[in-house]
């Protein structure tokens, strides 16, 4: 209970800020190589923060969330290990703290959240205890790993969802109090740094040779001459054990509906497009069986327990299987045995009352597509029944077939920001990318005149995507929107497809840019807009 309290007290109090006027030169002399300089926070920022995660930090310090399963797991394995309790639970608590004051907590939409390096924190730790006499792992490194595995996603100031390692690298050696624990815990800071920068992905080319060079320099830094290198080659093996726990830790712990969550989180961070999540997902997981990671990737595996073992082979199977559907649905469509139609949909019918099948057909498409996190489905309900919605379908063969996907918008004015929905600068900087309102920070003169509509992002399902579908709705949702009178549509999208289609000759310009992951506000203008000018 006083344990608990004194959360209460630091999460209101906050702590000092890691950053001060001797950054550069600690990044200079302590880090010994060049980073990007990160600006510092607001300094209320991790008062806000706090603030206002009082009522999940209520939570989690009575048991009640996923992170407190979590961190109940990890103190249980690290008991039966032997570990220093006392020092594994504040560090643990330390990390959750950081994490949820910089915006990468449970309210984070993207996938390197503190859930997922809790997740990897607990597999490392179980696969380590488990490993066979030939492949025993140390019990000093085994707390390397798990520190390792605890912060290898602490990115507080990235410039995309994939944090970046050099920056983790930043943010761990400025946190003294990190600093204090990992000497309470008898490792060095430097080893664990280097086992997250072998956490660098995909680990090839230009990224591979800065991270080896780095490994190098921390490796030598802890005392190991360059002539050791077996010492070097433990530690290049035990950093390879921690990325495939990494890779693979989420998808060992839930079924097939969270794999598909965590793969379209991921997605964002690695940089695939929706339309090849199934097909990149199979490819993920079968490069674990290539020539450098698979004698690790087998035994980690196998050193799980059976249900975790089976959770991860359905999970791949399941995407394997969803991959081959999705090539029989695009051999239908470029045979012409299917073909897409778009409905411009009246949102209620004769009765005043919306179609019940076309209703949850849509909520099933939109639960399917996009990160339940990133949204208020009350919002979304109330929208489709409002009669200045424009809804268009895309159906498969006729205006009565089955929905595979829709877009939908409405006036600019309703789609002003909600209150506490993007006002946070880690949501702005996530620029997640299934906007159903304005984010805080774009403004748009139009706004109050009436004569724009914002269109949402177009969703379809998986199997159908990258088949022109959403070329087809955009045009439509646009023919509708000059039919009704609208001057302007606007909406986000990729900078550089953006500044494609202008080139292309579209009436279209970007009203505000976002420099973190380039997702744009854009309008384009429709009295300008020729038909024959391609809208893809």
């Amino acid at each position: 209970m006083i344990s608990f309290l004194y959360s209460i007290v630091l999460l209101i109090a906050g702590v000092t800020m890691i950053f001060n006027k001797d950054e550069k030169q600690i990044r200079k002399s302590e880090i010994g190589h060049n980073v990007t300089p990160i600006k510092s926070l607001p300094w209320w920022y991790e008062y806000y923060k706090r603030i206002r995660l009082f009522p999940w930090w209520t939570r989690y310090n009575v048991g009640l969330t996923k992170e407190a399963s979590h961190k109940d797991k990890i103190l249980e394995l690290a008991t039966n290990m032997d570990f220093d309790i006392k020092a594994t639970s504040r560090i643990i608590r330390h990390a959750v703290s950081e994490f949820s004051k910089y915006g990468l907590g449970s309210d984070y939409p993207g996938y390197h959240t503190i859930d997922h390096n809790l997740e990897v924190a607990y597999v490392s730790l179980l696969s380590a205890a488990n490993q066979k006499s030939e492949n025993k792992i140390s019990k000093k490194d085994i707390k390397h790993l798990f520190v390792a595995a605890l912060f290898h996603d602490f990115d507080p100031r990235k410039e995309f969802e994939k944090p970046n390692e050099d920056n983790i690298e930043l943010f761990i050696r400025n946190d003294q109090k990190l600093a204090k624990l990992i000497d309470s815990f008898e490792i060095d800071l430097n080893i664990v740094i280097a086992l997250i920068h072998r956490t660098t992905y995909p680990f090839m080319g230009a990224q591979k040779e800065h991270a080896l060079k780095r490994i190098h320099e921390l490796i030598s830094l802890v005392g190991i001459d360059e002539e050791v290198a077996s010492t070097r080659q433990h530690y290049e093996k035990l950093g390879l054990f921690l990325s495939i726990c990494d890779r693979i830790a989420g998808y060992c712990l839930g079924d097939f509906k969270y794999a598909k969550e965590l793969a379209r989180r991921n997605a964002r961070g690695i940089g695939w497009h929706s339309q090849v999540i199934n097909e990149k997902s199979v490819e993920f997981f079968t490069a674990l069986k290539q020539k450098d990671d698979k004698d690790t990737f087998e035994r980690v595996i196998q050193s799980l327990p059976a249900a975790y073992r089976k959770n991860f082979f359905d999970n791949v199977q399941g995407f394997r299987e969803a991959w081959e559907k999705e090539l029989e649905i695009k051999a239908s469509l470029r045979k012409n045995e299917l073909n897409f139609v778009t409905v411009v949909e009246n949102i209620m019918n004769d009765s005043n009352k919306m179609n019940e099948h076309m209703f949850d057909t849509i909520m099933k498409i939109r639960q399917e597509y996009c990160s339940p996190t990133n949204f208020n489905d009350r919002s979304f309900r109330k929208s489709l029944y409002d009669p200045s919605t424009i809804l268009i379908t895309l159906r498969i063969n006729s205006k009565e077939g089955e929905i595979v996907g829709y877009v939908k918008g409405g006036p600019l004015e309703k789609h002003k920001p909600k209150h506490s929905r993007y006002d946070d600068e880690s949501l702005r900087k996530m620029d997640s990318v299934h906007m159903e309102s304005l984010r805080r920070g774009t403004y748009d003169e139009n706004i109050g005149k009436r004569n724009s509509v914002f269109m949402e992002w177009i969703a379809i399902q998986i199997g159908y995507l990258g088949e022109k579908g959403g070329h087809l709705l955009r045009s439509e949702f646009l023919k509708e929107a000059r039919r009704q009178g609208y001057v302007y549509v606007t909406s986000y999208y990729q900078r550089e497809l953006i500044i494609h289609r202008k080139n292309k000759g579209e009436p279209i310009e970007i009203v505000q840019q976002y420099d973190a992951a380039k997702i744009d506000y854009y309008r384009i203008d429709l009295s300008q807009l020729v038909e024959s000018i391609p809208i893809q």
